[in-house]
Formats: C-alpha cells, structure tokens, sequence
C-alpha cells in the first residue's frame, strides 16, 4: 500500500508529519487542516498509521498493544530522546474514524505534548475566547461545557481560539490548538444557535448518534468532528496574552460558586488533568519513556507557573446535579461569552 505524508505545525514551533495511505490521512487532513504546512526535511514527530501490515520495533523504544470496544492498536515508539520522535500505528477493528480518533488522542497527541514541552509550551485541557486584547481560558475535564460554551461564542460572533485544548508558553501566549469540534447531539439543546447554523447533514447525523447511543444503551456514543468554520470563521490562529483563568469543577451537591484562587491551586489542577488526558500513555510504557513523561510533566508545571504570573485565576463549582443546559446558561453567563 503506497504511503503519502502530511505534516502540520503547532504553535509555530512544533512540526508532525503523519504518514500513511491517502484514505488514512484524510482523517488528519481534516483534523489539523488549518495547520497544515510545506514539507520540511525534518519533523520534530514522525507517525506511520495503517491498517494492519507489518511494524518493527526500534532499539531504545516501547511497544503499545491496547484497545478500546471494538478498535484495537499495535503502538511502536522510537526513544524518547531521538529527534524526531517516531512512533509506528497498527490497527485493527472500527470503524475507521473511531479507531484513528482514539489513537489520536491516545497518542500522536501526546507525543506532539512531549514535543511541545521541549518549547517551552503546554497543551492544556482548556477553551480559550478573545476578550479585550487577550484570552480568557477555560480549564476543566471533559463534561465541563467546554465545547459548548466554544460553540455559543462562535454563533455569537465572538473570537474564538480553542474548544477543547489551547497552547500556552512561559510568556503567557495563548496558541489555538488546530483541530475539530468534538459536538454531541445535545448540542440542539444547549447551543442552539449554532445548531441553527450546523450544515443539514451534519444536524441529522447528530440525530442519527443520538439514536444509535439510545439503542445501545451507551455503549456506542462517539463525538462527531466538525470543522469550527461551520458555526463561525471568528477562529484566530494568532496568539494572544492571557488575561484570565477559570478552572470549572462539577460537585455532587451545594450552589455554584466562583472563587478566587492562588496559582499554586490552579498548577495543580492542572497536573491532574494531564495526568488523566495522559492516563493510557503512560501507563503502557516504562523505562526511558515514564521518566520522559515525568520530566514533560515538571516542564509543563514550569511553562504554567510563569504564564500565570499576574494572571487573575478563579474556580467555579457548578452543581452535578443540574442539567447541561443550566450549567452551560449558568458559566456562559457568568463568562459574559454571549
């Protein structure tokens, strides 16, 4: 099978190269289109991903075998330490874009983090809105409203970095992380504006996901990608400066709450959010790759404490027990977004 090759820069500093056959690469084509880039002589991280097909261990590297439902993968790394950093990806299973969607997240991201942290630059679990010359960031697990929110900003007219990842670096550059809209079909009822705006194919495939997950009691419930141009082009890809914080948390019981908080607080909220965005990675490697890990970490944890000099942080609690759309109302409002 003939392989072809992308690469696409992060944050002006890191560059990926993805190779594979074509039908593979539309996947990241349509990811990290907007950062797609011309091909250098050397990336700073080199994947090869295929179904199936031979994958030959490196010296100095680990093997990933794992899976998740119905997808399963054969991950091969390159040492930690050489440049570029290498990984090989084997499939198996599907669908297709539900397979390549978890070893994306799972781990070419993760290695575009390792490489980041080497920047001086973090991949946080965050949304980020222009606001007054800067950025406010939205720091918060999945489930916080993040998407939402994003998706309320852009129908609003409001610029728009991130929904779902944001880059920082030590000076307090907010970089937008180029890739899709994860939206889920409550996305009708929380955002309705931008579902207003959503293409009709993409308003019934939602429909259709929201079906399926009903049938099958959960246990088939995926996001669906989509570009943030379909709500909005208010997308910047310029950096701004962080002006503003906000870590969003969901508690059992009690009133929503914002609180000022110290950056010491907000540093470890967010080492615990990486931690868990990291959780598959790093539990499947060892030797020269969990000390690698554990040095991105305490490099992350340097980039944050100097991007957060200055920079007003505050926590907002919002009850579990409310539903998505009060909660979604309730921090929106709060934000000031729309």
């Amino acid at each position: 099978m003939t392989a072809h090759a992308s690469d696409y820069t992060f944050a002006d500093s890191v560059l990926l190269r993805i190779r594979g056959p074509r039908r593979l690469l539309k996947h990241f084509n349509a990811e990290y289109e907007e950062a797609r880039t011309a091909p250098v002589l050397e990336p700073d991280i080199d994947v090869s991903i295929a179904f199936g097909g031979p994958a030959d261990r490196l010296p100095g590297g680990a093997e990933v075998t794992g899976g998740h439902k119905t997808a399963r993968w054969r991950v091969i790394l390159g040492p930690p330490d050489a440049r570029p950093l290498r990984a090989a990806i084997r499939l198996a299973g599907g669908p297709p874009s539900f397979a390549l969607s978890l070893v994306q997240g799972y781990f070419v991201e993760a290695l575009v983090a390792v490489a980041l942290a080497g920047a001086e630059r973090i991949a946080l679990p965050a949304a980020a809105f222009a606001d007054d010359g800067g950025a406010t960031v939205v720091l918060g697990r999945s489930g916080a409203g993040k998407t939402t929110l994003t998706a309320r900003a852009l129908a609003a007219g409001r610029t728009v970095l991130s929904d779902d990842q944001v880059i920082l670096d030590a000076s307090g550059r907010c970089w937008r992380y180029p890739r899709r809209l994860r939206l889920y079909p409550d996305i009708e009822e929380t955002a309705p504006q931008a579902w207003s705006r959503l293409t009709a194919g993409t308003r019934s495939t939602l429909h259709h996901r929201a079906l399926l997950r009903r049938l099958t009691r959960g246990y088939v419930a995926p996001s669906l990608a989509v570009p943030a141009s379909d709500i909005s082009a208010t997308v910047t890809s310029d950096p701004l400066p962080l002006r503003r914080l906000v870590v969003v948390e969901r508690y059992e019981n009690g009133e929503f709450t914002a609180r000022p908080q110290p950056a010491a607080w907000v540093i470890g909220q967010a080492e615990e959010l990486l931690a868990q965005q990291r959780a598959r990675f790093a539990g499947a490697v060892s030797g020269a790759w969990t000390d690698t890990l554990d040095a991105v970490l305490q490099a992350e944890r340097r980039t944050v404490s100097a991007a957060l000099r200055g920079v007003q942080a505050t926590s907002l609690a919002v009850p579990r027990a409310w539903g998505a759309r009060r909660a979604v109302d309730t921090l929106d409002s709060y934000l000031g977004l729309t």
